[in-house]
């Protein structure tokens, strides 16, 4: 049998076991438990799945955040750089805003 073979042979049969080994955490198993009866706090497993949502989403938002925040800098300095008047014939090319000519 081929290495790759055996490497996909040994994922299957721990993805097929994996679920029957694993359980929750002992604070959801409680949670799911308590809303099988009446007056069960049903709410508890809803506010378990928000809270890992929000875990989730919140490092997606604070890279987004520093995306943005770096790409309206990117587009000011561009803007700003456009928006420059043209510089006359005899302004010396070392003094030129951006420029990057010899050093006098």
């Amino acid at each position: 049998m081929r290495p790759a073979a055996r490497i996909l042979l040994v994922l299957v049969l721990v993805a097929a076991i994996a679920p029957a080994v694993a359980s929750a955490c002992p604070l959801c198993k409680d949670a799911k438990s308590d809303t099988d009866y009446p007056g069960g706090t049903a709410s508890l497993p809803k506010g378990f799945y928000y809270s890992i949502l929000l875990m989730v989403s919140a490092p997606f938002a604070v890279v987004g955040g520093l995306g943005l925040k770096i790409f309206l800098a990117r587009r000011r300095v561009a803007s700003a750089g456009a928006a420059l008047p043209a510089p006359s014939p005899a302004t010396p090319p070392g003094l030129l805003p951006h420029s990057r000519g010899a050093r006098p």
